[in-house]
């Protein structure tokens, strides 16, 4: 199996989980009881995007013309999550250790995405 195959499948289907998951209770995602209505409503549209992406993804396995496409979503989606936590590490202090070990695997996921989308 190639990376790319093997890099847009695996992300797409952690994709799918984690913004359906997001979607239907952000308060349990969030593992946070206080989330009022607008942020709720806001972060259920992030998981929605979210979702859309990972669909995507999951689609343009079966059509190899979109995978770069799906590559660069995946590239461009992990960077701003990236660059956002650590922007919020810097100006709101130290996050839990959940999410500042999703920023170390977001950034790694980066290069194994970009080598992804270079091979053919």
């Amino acid at each position: 199996m190639k990376l790319r195959t093997a890099f847009i499948g695996i992300l797409g289907i952690i994709g799918v989980i984690t913004s359906a998951l997001s979607m239907l209770s952000p308060k349990t995602a969030l593992n946070d009881e206080t989330l009022g209505i607008t942020t709720m409503s806001n972060l259920r549209a992030y998981a929605g995007a979210g979702l859309v992406m990972a669909l995507f993804a999951l689609y343009s396995l079966s059509r190899k013309h979109l995978q770069d496409t799906a590559l660069i979503f995946v590239i461009i989606s992990l960077s701003g999550w990236t660059i956002g936590q650590v922007i919020g590490y810097i100006v709101d202090g130290k996050p839990d250790s959940f999410t500042v070990g999703s920023i170390v695997v977001q950034a790694l996921l980066i290069p194994v995405a970009w080598k992804a989308l270079k091979s053919k």
